[in-house]
Formats: C-alpha cells, sequence, structure tokens
C-alpha cells in the first residue's frame, strides 16, 4: 500500500493573494433597490447607511442607463464610484432591474450573482402579483413599497443560498467531479454525488486539517488550505479554509493538463466569491440584536 499523502500547499494550487482588506471586515453590501422601467423603486433595502431618497436615486440610475443605452446601445452592468459600486441586473421579461450598492473592493462577480439572485428570487415571488404589472403611477393606485415589505426578510437568506449556484457552475466544469462546502450547520451541495466518498472525505475533514494545523504550528501558522490525492492517483481532493467553512472540490487528474489547471482555475476563483458571501453572512449575524 502507498504511504498515506502529507497534508501540503502545492505551488500549483496556492490560493491567491488578497490585499490588506479581509473579506471578513464589516458589511460588503449597503443598499438593494429594485426598480420598474418606469424607475419607480418597488422595493428598497439598507444593509448600511439608509438611503435618504430612495426613489430619487432610482430615477438617477434609470435616466443613467437609459443614456448608456441610446448612446452605446448597451445598458451598463457597472458602475464604479470612489469608494462604492452599483451593480446592475436587469430583467427584461417582466422590465424590472435590480441595483446592488457594495464596496468597491468586492469583486463585479459578487455584485453580479447577488444581484441577480435577489431580483430573481423577487420575480419568482411577486411576478403573478397584479400591482407587479400595473402600470398606473403611484397617484392612481399603481405598486408602491408597502406592496412588496415583506421581501426585506428574505434577502439574508438569498445572500447566503447564492453559494449554491457558484458551487454548481464550478461542478458543471469537465474536469471538476465534485463540489461542496462544509458550514458549522450544513453541507451544501452543488448537485447529486460524484464518484468520490463523501462520507469518507467529510469524517475525516477535521482530523485532517487539524492534522495539518499542527505541522505547521512549528512555524506559528495555520493551515488554509490542503490536497491529498488517492491511491490510484486519479483523482486530487482540495480542500479551503473560508472563515469558518471547508471548500471541498475534487478534480480529475486523468484529464489533460490544461483542463485539470483550468479546474483549479475554477475552483480558486470560486473559492474567491464564496468568500465573500460567507463573509456577508457572518457579518449579517453580528450585527443582529442579541437575544435576551
Amino acid at each position: 500500500p502507498r504511504a498515506a499523502p502529507q497534508p501540503t500547499r502545492p505551488r500549483d494550487c496556492a490560493p491567491p493573494v488578497v490585499g490588506r482588506r479581509s473579506f471578513g471586515e464589516g458589511m460588503t453590501l449597503r443598499n438593494v433597490l429594485i426598480l420598474a422601467q418606469s424607475g419607480l423603486v418597488l422595493f428598497a433595502k439598507d444593509f448600511v447607511n439608509a438611503v435618504a431618497q430612495p426613489r430619487l436615486l432610482g430615477s438617477l440610475l434609470t435616466v443613467m442607463t437609459e443614456f448608456s443605452a441610446q448612446t452605446t446601445g448597451m445598458y451598463p452592468t457597472l458602475i464604479e464610484l470612489s469608494g462604492l459600486a452599483v451593480t446592475i441586473v436587469r430583467d427584461d421579461v417582466v422590465k424590472l432591474m435590480c441595483a446592488l450598492i457594495h464596496d468597491r473592493n468586492d469583486s463585479a462577480s459578487f455584485g453580479r450573482l447577488v444581484a441577480g439572485e435577489i431580483l430573481s428570487a423577487f420575480v419568482e415571488e411577486y411576478a403573478p402579483n397584479d400591482r407587479l404589472r400595473s402600470p398606473a403611477p403611484v397617484s392612481l393606485g399603481g405598486p408602491t413599497l408597502k406592496d412588496f415589505h415583506g421581501f426585506d426578510a428574505k434577502i439574508a437568506g438569498i445572500v447566503q443560498n447564492s453559494v449554491r449556484p457558484v458551487l454548481q457552475k464550478l461542478q458543471s466544469h469537465r474536469g471538476v467531479v465534485q463540489a461542496l462546502l462544509v458550514t458549522d450547520a450544513s453541507i451544501v451541495q452543488a448537485g447529486a454525488g460524484g464518484e468520490i466518498d463523501q462520507l469518507g472525505v467529510l469524517a475525516s475533514l477535521e482530523a485532517m486539517l487539524t492534522y495539518a494545523d499542527a505541522i505547521l504550528d512549528v512555524a506559528h501558522d495555520a493551515a488554509k488550505h490542503v490536497f491529498f490525492d488517492d491511491e490510484l492517483d486519479e483523482a486530487r481532493t482540495l480542500l479551503w479554509r473560508i472563515h469558518n467553512c471547508v471548500l471541498v472540490v475534487c478534480v480529475n487528474k486523468r484529464v489533460e493538463p490544461a483542463v485539470y489547471a483550468d479546474s483549479i482555475e475554477q475552483a480558486l476563483q470560486s473559492k474567491s466569491l464564496i468568500s465573500q458571501v460567507v463573509a456577508f453572512a457572518q457579518a449579517k449575524r453580528r450585527a443582529l440584536p442579541a437575544r435576551r
């Protein structure tokens, strides 16, 4: 039998170096607006600083997007300011737009992912609602913010569940066998089980990371990334610590080297995106008032 592989940090699989700002510092999302094609604000949610006049901001964003479409033939998807960014996602079927205001340091893919998931959930919740489709202005009985106020309680869950489409996209890559995220409360899977022994991996997950920590403790360090190969050297399982979660990705080593390398790159990109989602979820929990 082959000797058990030693946990290590491979050069070709090392996590990307991020800047000094940690994804876990503060709340990255600021505000979210859902607007009708006319610029009417149907829903507004403030995470940090409240928007004093959401309708005025909605009208301004509508004018900017329409001007861009008329002059360039394209709608803007990302507007960067000095310290903030606005990600815009549109649904041309129901004629709605979601504008997500977040930190400029957040990746564009993070904003696009969260805004898209929020808009999809809003459309699914209220598309059959006649109030959503009413073309009448507010003064004539059209939709108002109060009609969709109940959507506020669902925002946090929508953002947290946005991890699943990231895992699904990662697992759809030809070289990826399985992708899942292990949290304190659950195991988030991309889909049906793959070719790996999931129970075996999960059972030894904590012990493996603890063993890696013990090795690196000599250098006053801790393991953030571990990988190991199966006995036939046909698959590689990679583990990344993401805050208090662990991203588990199994890649196929039997595919072409270029496909395998691209699978690792896809995993790293997904790790960065999941890190931002998890950081938001943790910051959201810290912001909740303590129960007495």
